[in-house]
């Protein structure tokens, strides 16, 4: 019965925040969730009104922090509950899905960590660079644990083209059993 408390209270708390939201009139700032993570200081106002972060988005978000708290207290079970509420809020959102990867490859599920990690990596819009490096290659290293070479080096690859400087795989590739040659190749 707590947990249904739990859960009651944390959904509650999250129509509270929808329902009392208001975005500032004319806002030209943007907000800290639309900031890239490379750059250091927040984008030159345009002059034209920045949308807020949506309500559900933010909710969203909250789940995930609170995911990513428990999943560095290695409550994995809590972690993967909080990560699947910020997937039901917010579908769309990527790093739901990226943290429940994460969450599911913890409990020894690494079947359906790579199904959200694909996910993940389709919701990830381009210019989430550094993002779609983490998701892909994290694919890899799942991909090789498991020995599935082919598709570890496959992954390894796109990920060094969204984040060429991934040391970890750089280090995979080097590693990884090499390929066959083709036929006439030496």
């Amino acid at each position: 019965m707590p947990w249904r408390w739990s859960r009651s209270a944390t959904l509650l708390a999250g129509v509270l925040l929808l329902t009392s939201y208001e975005p500032a009139a004319g806002q030209t700032r943007p907000v800290e969730d639309d900031v890239p993570a490379s750059s250091s200081s927040p984008a030159e106002p345009t002059g034209e009104p920045v949308s807020p972060t949506p309500p559900r988005d933010r909710l969203a978000l909250h789940f995930v922090d609170e995911g990513q708290a428990a999943l560095d207290r290695e409550e994995y079970r809590r972690a993967r509950l909080l990560f699947e509420r910020a997937v039901e809020v917010a579908p769309l959102r990527p790093e739901g899905y990226y943290f429940l990867g994460r969450a599911n490859l913890a409990l020894g599920r690494s079947d359906l960590a790579l199904a959200f990690l694909r996910k993940a990596e389709l919701l990830f819009p381009d210019d989430r660079q550094e993002w779609l490096g983490k998701t892909t290659c994290l694919q890899g290293a799942i991909h090789e644990e498991v020995g599935d070479y082919p598709r570890a080096r496959s992954s390894y690859r796109r990920c060094l083209e969204f984040s060429p400087d991934n040391l970890r795989a750089v280090s995979a590739l080097a590693r990884l059993p090499g390929e066959e040659p083709a036929e006439g190749q030496p």
